[in-house]
């Protein structure tokens, strides 16, 4: 088996460099990325290729990509795999909304990658685990609005702004002031700031239209009511996310308890009972990267019904939120040696 990864020296590369060799043991690698280089990773060095070895004529062909670049270059690269043979996981926005490329969410709506399905969009890193926890919600009562607040991880941002902010973090903090005065009100660290790039004409950024778009498609509700609002955090790893959800039925927590912490259902989550969220942070995904973490559910009073709930939710964006959901949805064409990186779903078979 012949795996090409492409963006294989930022952070989404590098997580699923170490997946890869958890899923498909002994698969040959060809790495790309901007530029020829040597990657120094995981105690091994690794030959990268610049990307545009791959538009020659003699560029090697392989069975699987997973593409982990911005949109512009997604549009230039992605095509080209697909000619030369590759099945393709693409991390960008680029084909998210496109009608014929399934949208997909391993454990939700992995069943809509089939054998002749040659490439797939892994969707934004705050949509996976907000899927993750609506769907076995709306599998049992439906699902009629949800309104999400997050709170993001400066990692999804990529290597340069992160190392940045680290930086920025030690300097600040080792100031002795108790307000913050030491950093930069326009920068990541010590702060909270609007995650509004491409903000529309309504007032909405692009990272808030994708979460409602993609958990509209990959949900299959078209009508869904969602609204969002997004912002970065001075957190390193883990995208954090407060939902307050309405359901198509009555309900209560108890059994809304009971059928997130169903393992047989829902085998990519894991559940914090009780309503104080006791142990879920953002530093908890951490330590449980490649689940969804479930808490806090309490009733929404202000809804008389008992359909309305609110929950904290909590992924790692740079594994759930990206590598390991293109290597459990890659595992529909390629069963996985690892059963943690399969989805639920299994192997396709048509």
């Amino acid at each position: 088996m012949r795996i090409c990864i492409l963006g294989a020296t930022g952070l989404v590369g590098r997580e699923t460099i170490d997946l890869v060799a958890r899923a498909w043991p002994g698969a040959q690698l060809d790495l790309y990325a901007s530029r020829d280089q040597t990657l120094e990773h995981g105690g091994r060095s690794y030959a990268v290729t610049g990307a545009a070895a791959l538009e020659r004529d003699d560029a090697r062909g392989g069975d699987l990509a997973m593409v982990a670049l911005d949109d512009d270059h997604s549009a230039r690269y992605v095509p080209r795999l697909l000619a030369l043979g590759y099945r393709v996981i693409d991390k960008s926005n680029t084909y998210r909304t496109d009608p014929a490329v399934p949208l997909c969410t391993a454990g939700v709506n992995g069943r809509r990658v089939g054998t002749s399905t040659r490439l797939v969009a892994n969707p934004n890193c705050t949509t996976i685990p907000f899927a993750l926890a609506m769907a076995p919600l709306q599998q049992r009562w439906g699902l009629a609005a949800a309104t999400v607040s997050t709170y993001q991880a400066v990692s999804g941002a990529g290597i340069g702004p992160l190392d940045e902010f680290l930086a920025d973090a030690k300097r600040g903090y080792a100031e002795p002031d108790r307000i913050g005065r030491p950093f930069d009100a326009g920068k990541y660290a010590g702060n909270t700031v609007p995650h509004n790039g491409k903000t529309d004409e309504g007032g909405f950024s692009a990272e808030e239209r994708k979460l409602m778009f993609e958990s509209r498609k990959i949900l299959e509700l078209p009508e869904l009511s969602i609204s969002a609002q997004c912002c970065r955090v001075a957190v390193a790893v883990g995208h954090s996310m407060n939902v307050w959800f309405t359901l198509g039925e009555r309900a209560s927590l108890a059994e809304l308890e009971q059928v997130l912490g169903e393992s047989a259902r829902t085998q990519l989550l894991r559940l914090f009972p009780g309503s104080a969220g006791d142990g879920l942070s953002a530093l908890a995904c951490v330590a449980d990267r490649d689940r969804a973490l479930v808490g806090r559910l309490r009733v929404d009073p202000r809804d008389p019904s008992g359909r309305s709930f609110c929950a904290m939710i909590v992924g790692d964006n740079l594994r759930l939120g990206a590598a390991t959901n293109a290597v459990r949805v890659a595992s529909r064409w390629f069963a996985s040696q690892d059963p943690a990186l399969q989805d639920p779903a299994g192997p396709a078979t048509a």
